[in-house]
């Protein structure tokens, strides 16, 4: 059976405070625990009034201690604001208190907007590293494999001599660079289909990573609700647009609104150009987005879907993690729905 697993950006529906966000968080991951969800993955955003999660390694901690069974992580962390070494410390010694049930999750975006990168990276030294340079030796630290004469070889964590599993470590990226990078690195690929939903991207980031490396995880993050009435239908169109803005040094990064375009533009002394993009979320009944996802997968080489709900509603998110849970899907198999 194929696995599923969830992404939650822990949204702030309206008139509910951030303590009531994170608990619908919290419900969800029970949810999902009890249903045999494969994993449950935090998200990373700075100063976005529609969400709660700004700090993963603190929700994924929390989530651990009310859960029993599910893998918990972070859907990301942002690697370019920290310390590669401060990130893995902080990983393993949530994996002492929930071992085996540990995933990290790395993103290349900011997750945010130009002001709070500069809060963020105030102290940081302007490209001291690249993003590649910061995985690799984030990697390094994960498996503890610095060449012997590395001064960094000296250093420890509270993973000691391997007496329990370390994190399973995953790259977010959507599209074949990334995945050369995640296969390069020997770690888990995590395809944002909800961010760019390019069926030739996809397929070409999927067999770059099966090419490069055939035995690592490959899970395909794709936007899920379940919804059938009128009025739920016009709730999930609400989700459906989203803008990327092109840089003139190649950099992209997507927003959601109209208004965080403008918030942006506010934020950055750089111009950009704006791409406004459809996204495909997938929608109607359980067994409708079951064929969808089985369509997606019709070579077989996704191992896993991560279900992505961009609605502000938590009674369509609930709605949808238990109708499209594991524990129902005796039949939905990587040879299809029988």
């Amino acid at each position: 059976m194929i696995d599923i697993s969830i992404l939650d950006q822990s949204p702030i529906v309206q008139n509910q405070t951030v303590r009531e966000a994170i608990a619908s968080s919290v419900e969800l991951a029970q949810i999902a625990d009890k249903l045999q969800y494969k994993r449950y993955f935090v998200a990373e955003h700075h100063n976005m009034i529609e969400v709660a999660g700004t700090s993963p390694e603190i929700l994924v901690t929390h989530i651990l201690n009310q859960t029993n069974h599910i893998r918990v992580g972070s859907g990301g962390v942002m690697l370019q604001h920290y310390s590669p070494f401060k990130i893995i410390e902080q990983f393993h010694f949530i994996s002492n208190l929930a071992p085996g049930r540990v995933d990290l999750g790395i993103g290349k975006a900011p997750g945010g907007f130009p002001l709070a990168t500069k809060a963020l990276q105030g102290e940081l030294k302007d490209n001291a590293f690249s993003f590649e340079e910061k995985f690799h030796q984030l990697n390094q630290f994960n498996n503890n494999n610095f060449p012997q004469d590395d001064e960094y070889n000296q250093l420890a964590t509270t993973i000691r001599k391997n007496e329990l599993e370390k994190p399973e470590i995953f790259l977010l990226g959507a599209s074949e660079k990334s995945a050369e990078l995640a296969a390069n690195e020997g770690v888990g690929f995590i395809f944002a289909y909800f961010i760019n939903s390019n069926n030739e991207a996809m397929i070409s980031a999927i067999n770059k990573y099966k090419q490069l490396y055939p035995k690592g995880r490959l899970i395909v993050a794709v936007a899920a609700v379940v919804a059938e009435q009128d009025h739920e239908l016009a709730i999930v169109e609400e989700g459906r647009t989203n803008y990327a803005l092109h840089f003139k040094d190649g950099r992209k990064i997507t927003v959601n609104t109209t208004a965080q375009v403008e918030m942006f533009r506010q934020q950055s002394n750089d111009s950009f150009d704006i791409e406004e993009k459809s996204i495909d979320v997938f929608t109607g009944s359980s067994t409708q987005i079951k064929k969808a996802l089985q369509t997606l997968n019709e070579h077989n080489l996704i191992d896993e879907f991560m279900l992505h709900m961009p609605v502000q509603n938590h009674d369509l998110r609930r709605q949808t993690v238990k109708q499209l849970a594991p524990i129902h899907n005796a039949n939905f198999k990587k040879e299809g729905i029988v």
